[in-house]
């Protein structure tokens, strides 16, 4: 395979009928998720791409805990250059911070090692803070259970594999992971972004597992695994180790679980996840690689989605080739270059709409437009990513512009809301450094504004209502996930016209 390119094919010529595909893709556009973006190899060939607009192949998707099967490549790099194994000890790696803290390694916590944070297997109950004292955090975090005996999903454990790498490379996980992995294997670094926390001190703040990349990177990675850790050639990470965390190390109460990924129902078949459905599933049998970008309600509409990929592609067999179809590879290839997203739509404006514009400052309640800023029950649980901090609108300008209206909160760009109902990107800066790209549709009337935002890498919306009173405006605000029936969070908030 090319470092920088695939070699495209026809379906056909690698045993996958193009009809069928066709199926499959129109089947998961109904299954219930917002697809995003799907590519498939088979062979080490090309034989499907597409997105679904506004996205495009250069689309920086969230991939969320995806991150962790970054983070465990990095760790497989340092086991193959002999300067860490999955063998070592927790107790050693971080002998400094188990003096200070004056821990008993006599039990459990000295026979945690690295092999048991691969595994989710490190036998705590209750799971570790990560921040600016993840070590300490963690090390203190009793171990109730004898590590490799019991699953628990646990992040923490993620972060810490990463700040080992730090620790036996003396670079970041994304510094050492790009130079000995993302390079070699022709990521586009131009569209991979780590998703650093914010309160971590400046050596250690890639800690956190979180990635946000294209499609083409995910499956670049997933075919890395597929090869054995083979790119080309050269082996970039070891055989033996790559066969060891694609196979179930634990079990987890479903299929099993490997080096920070997870066993796929199918036999020999593998994937990396991250949340509402960042997908790559690799299937050593078919000698495929399959990666999705998608925002998915859990468990549910991914369960439906699996069952949709076994009916076409895992549990069927596939010959080697199959005899050409051009004009069902031009269907193929047609549908696949109109994908889109169905934009909310408007409506026509009724009324002067000229009176919106102003400066308006907070008077009673707070809200945010941001998707991100939103809490977990009395927690928010991404604060840690902010970089920007103040999460109330204090002060809203309304500006009447070509598109329809564009809206300012706090002196940055939040929201071009257009009347013409198209989901058109525009950059705006986030709490959150992934999340950069924005759009908006507004339903306009006199004295209403219905706008829908949408930031691309999140599997999150936020409607705004805006109603004109006087000087005043009342807004109401519901941020919800995709294909929930009920609002994940309301906010609401009274603005006065500032006074000239």
């Amino acid at each position: 395979m090319n470092e920088t390119s695939f070699v495209r094919s026809t379906p056909e010529s690698v045993g996958i009928s193009s009809r069928e595909l066709l199926k499959m893709v129109q089947a998961l556009e109904k299954s219930g998720t917002e697809m995003h973006g799907i590519m498939l190899c088979r062979h080490g060939k090309l034989i499907l791409d597409g997105w679904w607009s506004p996205y495009t192949s250069k689309t920086i998707h969230i991939c969320h805990s995806f991150g962790k099967s970054y983070v465990a490549t990095a760790i497989g790099a340092a086991c193959t250059e002999g300067i860490l194994s999955v063998e070592d000890r927790i107790a050693d790696l971080f002998a400094k911070e188990i003096e200070q803290l004056h821990l008993n390694t006599s039990g459990n916590l000295g026979k945690l090692k690295v092999k048991h944070l691969l595994t989710m297997s490190n036998g705590m109950s209750v799971h570790a803070q990560a921040g600016e004292k993840l070590v300490e955090n963690y090390l203190t975090t009793p171990v109730d259970y004898e590590p490799g005996t019991r699953f628990m999903y646990n992040t923490a454990g993620s972060c810490m594999l990463a700040e080992i790498v730090r620790r036996v490379t003396g670079k970041s996980v994304l510094e050492y992971l790009t130079e000995s992995v993302l390079k070699p294997i022709g990521c586009d670094l131009e569209h991979f972004r780590w998703m650093a926390l914010r309160l971590f001190v400046a050596r250690c703040r890639h800690s956190a597992p979180g990635v946000a990349s294209c499609t083409e990177n995910n499956l670049r990675l997933g075919m890395l695994y597929l090869q054995n850790g083979n790119w080309n050639g050269r082996q970039l990470v070891d055989e033996q180790w790559m066969k060891n965390a694609t196979t179930k190390q634990i079990d987890n109460g479903q299929d099993g679980y490997g080096y920070q990924l997870w066993i796929y129902r199918t036999p020999d078949t593998f994937r990396f996840s991250g949340g509402h459905g960042q997908d790559c599933f690799m299937s050593r049998p078919h000698d495929m690689v399959l990666a999705i970008n998608q925002a998915a309600s859990e468990p549910h509409d991914m369960d439906q989605n699996f069952d949709i990929l076994d009916q076409y592609l895992f549990c069927v067999p596939h010959p080697d080739h199959l005899e050409e179809d051009p004009e069902g590879y031009a269907a193929l290839r047609n549908y696949m270059e109109q994908l889109s997203i169905p934009a909310p739509g408007s409506a026509v404006p009724h009324g002067n709409l000229e009176g919106w514009a102003g400066v308006y400052l907070r008077k009673e309640g707070n809200f945010h437009l941001q998707p991100e800023l939103r809490p977990f029950g009395n927690i928010n649980a991404n604060r840690d990513f902010y970089t920007i901090t103040n999460e109330n609108v204090e002060k809203l300008e309304i500006h009447r512009c070509a598109e329809g209206f564009r809206l300012t909160m706090n002196d940055q760009l939040s929201v071009i809301a257009r009347l013409d109902g198209k989901w058109i990107p525009h950059f705006a800066q986030s709490a959150m450094p992934a999340y950069d790209q924005s759009c908006a549709t507004v339903i306009a009337e006199k004295d209403q504004l219905e706008i829908t935002q949408w930031f691309f890498q999140t599997c999150f919306k936020t409607k705004l209502w805006i109603t004109r009173t006087g000087d005043e405006l009342h807004i109401k605000v519901r941020k919800e996930r995709l294909h929930d029936d009920w609002p994940y969070i309301w906010s609401e908030a009274i603005m006065q016209r500032e006074q000239q």
